[in-house]
Order: structure tokens, then C-alpha cells, then sequence
């Protein structure tokens, strides 16, 4: 395929202790039963100054002395540059004065670790096979499920969960990120070849968010930025497979105006076009585009913001790409009108290095490039439904696509690129997928779309070309937590 895109969107929920994150002594949770016995016991931990959540309700800093009930809590403690510390089912008696642990330092080995040196030649040649995460170790086996071997073990105060695969179908992606979301803790982008069991460690940053990421500039060249909650990409990078240095496109710490929602890569790799600027937050109307020389690092606006006031509506530039071999930009227009729950308008614009504008139809922008974006305007005037596009399948000429309304739950298609050819794949509530250069991908499915518990979700391998699906924990015999399907040609 041209390009890859491994975009991911990470929804990071709030617990309900938010706004109350201060230091606390004696503190007294909430109690609707005044008959309830209660203790004061000391929290506490080596070293001190360790964050602690009790119950999701408050939190304290050791150490501390805290009232609470007899019975079980949910602990946690959390303290930077130190691996976290849970207590699932911590027991308070009548007798019990003291809570403490000990913290060991953070190293590579406490996030993840090989557990194997070498695969076996099975799984070293095969070019069909899984890797998947189970019960919180990396897995690889054969497309068949008969073999399996582990690979890596993730720590136990994280998760992890796959992101992607490179073009040439040796670097799997993971996202590590800790269990206990409310801390004050980062969150790991690494890479694990799956022939040579390399690990690399690519990326860390702060944990409310997920990396973006896209191989748009080659098959040994990751670009990735770190994009927190309807926020813009601060700090866009390149790392280098090849040479295992990392460079940066975009940064913000350096020019406030280095923040982007969207960006496009010219084929030469001179220029970097992006939607963004001073915005914090998306949609934002006061989104720029911009046009950035990657050799001379100068920066440009080619769109100034809009002048819309935010009472009457929404106006910013939704998605950016080069066209006419680099010489000129394509780029969309989102027009929400206040109180409106109609879909909004999108028009589309070509702009040149000069920052010359002409606006054109959805049909010519059709003719210059093919993006999820156009693909998925020309779908819905067609079937006239609500629907999202997910990916195009270049090696079997496949679109992967969601229909949606209010009232019923997501319902999982595929059809030709021509539109032709719609099939129901039979899939409902489908919440995470993982592409590659197949026409097979995995899917994760909410079995309950009303509950989200572990065991409510289930994998599938899905066959696009056949319409097929196969259950990934009947197939493997384990409970599957992410997968993703290998096909290396």
C-alpha cells in the first residue's frame, strides 16, 4: 500500500474523584450507614510522597492518617519514577494500624520484557500469524492456532494494547499504558519486531491521550505525535527504523504555532502541511492551515481562521493532503450551524504555496485524491446513511465502514471501492480494529454494548474478500485482549 495510517483514538474515562486531587490527613470518606465501624489507619509507603486512591473516592499523599471502614478497600499508590502499587482487596480489622508498601524504581523491564530469546523457526518464517495480548502477555501464533509461543510479558501495573503494524509487516506497535488511569503517570509507545524479537522503546508521555501515528514517509519511518483528549498533536516526530534516531516535524515548545489536528507529508518530504496554530482544543474556529519547509524550517499560513463567532457555529479545515505531485494542497471545510443536528457542510478548496484559494466540488476533489474523507461523502450520498469509513483495503479493493443512527446499535460493512457490492458482515457494536496489508483484520467486539466489562468483549478475524469471521478465543483457545493479523506477501 502507498500509505499506512495506524490512527488510533484513545478515550480516556474521568473517575468521579475529579476536582478533588489534594492532600488530605484524617480524612473521612463519605458514609451513608452511621452504624458502620470505622479505623484510623496510617497510609503509608517507602520512599513517602506517594499519591494514593482509596475506593475512587479521595485521595491522600503519604503519609497520612485516613478513617476507614472495616472491610476491604481498593488501593492505589503512584509516585514518579517509581513502578505503581495496587492493593485490589486491602482488609482493614479492628487491629489494623498501618498500611505500607515498598516502591520499587521504574525500569524498562517493569513495563515490558522479552520472555523469549528466539521464535521458533515455525513462527520465524510462517507469513501468516497472529500476534495477539492475553492475560497481560504478547503472544504469537500460527494463522491456525495450533502453535503458540509467548513473547513478551507486560508489567504488572500496565496494559497494553496494539496500535498497528509497519508496511513491511515486521514492526508491531503497542501503546503501554498504566492500569490505574487517575495517575500521575505516562503512558509508552515501543516496537516489537515479530521475526527478530527486537523491542524498542520509540516514545513516553503523559498519560491523558494516545499517540497518532501513520507511515506516510516511508516503510522505515514512523511518524507519530502525542494528541491528548480533543487536543492538537503537540510535538510531531519521525523515528527512523533504519537508523533509530528521532527527529521532529512539529514542535510546540519551541513555536506555539507547531500544534496540529491533521497533517500531510509532501511526497519529496520537503514540506509538512497541518490544520491547526494556537488552538487547544477541536473543533476550534480559530484553526489554521499551515505550510512548513522541513529543510529551512520556515513556517507559513496558507488559511487564516475563521471569522465566525462560536454562537452561530462551527467553521474549521477538517483534513490536509498534498496533490498535483506535491505543488499544491487539498483541503476540507467543516461548517456546523448553531442548533443544528443536521449533518454540516463540507466543502473543499485548493490551495498553492502562495496561499491562492479556489473552492471546488466534491467530484473534482474526487479526481485529485481518494481520501477516507471523500470516499466517505460519496458513500453517504449514495446509501444515504450515517456512516463512518475505517479503512480501504488496497490489496482486495475493499472499504471497511460503519452505518449508525440513534436508535440502533453500529452495524460492521464492506463493500467494493466502487461502492458496489454492500455486505453486511453480521458484526454489531464493533469498538476496536486492526488493519494490515491483507484483506483480513481483527475486530473487537461488545458482546453487551450496555456493560463494558473484560468478559463482554470478544475478537474476530474477519475475512473482507469472503465476508467471513472466525472467533479469535475459540480459535486460540485463550481469552484475547488485542490481535492482529499478519500477511506478509
Amino acid at each position: 500500500m502507498k500509505k499506512i495510517f495506524l490512527v488510533v483514538t484513545v478515550v480516556v474515562f474521568l473517575m468521579s474523584f475529579a476536582g478533588c486531587k489534594r492532600e488530605q490527613t484524617g480524612v473521612t470518606p463519605s458514609d451513608s450507614n452511621p452504624q458502620t465501624q470505622t479505623k484510623i489507619v496510617k497510609i503509608d509507603s517507602d520512599p513517602q510522597g506517594a499519591t494514593v486512591f482509596i475506593d475512587n473516592n479521595f485521595v491522600v499523599r503519604t503519609p497520612s492518617d485516613v478513617e476507614l471502614t472495616l472491610g476491604q478497600h481498593f488501593i492505589s499508590f503512584n509516585r514518579d519514577g517509581y513502578q505503581g502499587y495496587i492493593l485490589e482487596n486491602a482488609v482493614v480489622k479492628e487491629d489494623t494500624t498501618e498500611i505500607k508498601v515498598v516502591l520499587k524504581k521504574s525500569d524498562e523491564e517493569s513495563i515490558i520484557k522479552l520472555a523469549k530469546v528466539k521464535l521458533s523457526d515455525a513462527l520465524l518464517n510462517t507469513p501468516l500469524k497472529f500476534v495477539f495480548i492475553s492475560n497481560g502477555e504478547v503472544y504469537i501464533s500460527d494463522e491456525n492456532g495450533k502453535t503458540i509461543e509467548e513473547v513478551a510479558v507486560i508489567g504488572n501495573n500496565y496494559q497494553a494494547r496494539i496500535y498497528g503494524i509497519s508496511p513491511d509487516s515486521k514492526w508491531i506497535l503497542l501503546n503501554i499504558n498504566p492500569k490505574d488511569v487517575r495517575a500521575d503517570s505516562k503512558q509508552f509507545l515501543y516496537a516489537l519486531n515479530n521475526e527478530t524479537l527486537e523491542l524498542i522503546k520509540i516514545a513516553e508521555d503523559n498519560w491523558e491521550g494516545g499517540f497518532r501515528m501513520s507511515f506516510e514517509s516511508g516503510d522505515d519511518k514512523l511518524i507519530y505525535g502525542f494528541q491528548g483528549v480533543n487536543a492538537p498533536i503537540c510535538g510531531l516526530a519521525s523515528f527512523d527504523f533504519t537508523t533509530r534516531k528521532t527527529s521532529y516535524l512539529l514542535d510546540c515548545s519551541k513555536n506555539s504555532e507547531e500544534k496540529a489536528f491533521t497533517y500531510d507529508i509532501s511526497p519529496d518530504g520537503k514540506y509538512i502541511a497541518y490544520a491547526g496554530g494556537n488552538v487547544e482544543v477541536f473543533p476550534d474556529n480559530r484553526t489554521a492551515l499551515y505550510l512548513k519547509n522541513l529543510e529551512a524550517g520556515e513556517l507559513k499560513m496558507l488559511v487564516k481562521p475563521s471569522n465566525l463567532d462560536p454562537n452561530s457555529g462551527e467553521d474549521f479545515i477538517l483534513d490536509v493532503s498534498f496533490i498535483k505531485g506535491g505543488k499544491e494542497i487539498l483541503y476540507s471545510k467543516e461548517i456546523w450551524q448553531s442548533g443544528s443536528n443536521y449533518n454540516p457542510v463540507v466543502k473543499y478548496f485548493i490551495v498553492d504555496f502562495e496561499g491562492h484559494v479556489k473552492e471546488i466540488s466534491l467530484d473534482d476533489a474526487s479526481k485529485f485524491i481518494q481520501s477516507s474523507q471523500i470516499l466517505e461523502a460519496k458513500l453517504k450520498k449514495l446509501l444515504n446513511k450515517n456512516l463512518h469509513i475505517y479503512t480501504t483495503l488496497d490489496t482486495c479493493d475493499k472499504i471497511v465502514f460503519t452505518i449508525f443512527n440513534n436508535d440502533n446499535p453500529e452495524e460492521l460493512y464492506i463493500c467494493n471501492t466502487d461502492f458496489s457490492n454492500v455486505l453486511d458482515t453480521g458484526i454489531s457494536s464493533p469498538n476496536f480494529m486492526n488493519f494490515s496489508d491483507s484483506c483480513k483484520f481483527t475486530c473487537e467486539v461488545l458482546a453487551n454494548s450496555e456493560t463494558f466489562g473484560s468478559s463482554n468483549l470478544m475478537w474476530y478475524l474477519v475475512d473482507a474478500k469472503n465476508n467471513t469471521k472466525v472467533n479469535l478465543t475459540e480459535l486460540l483457545k485463550m481469552v484475547v485482549a488485542d490481535a492482529i493479523y499478519i500477511e506478509k506477501h
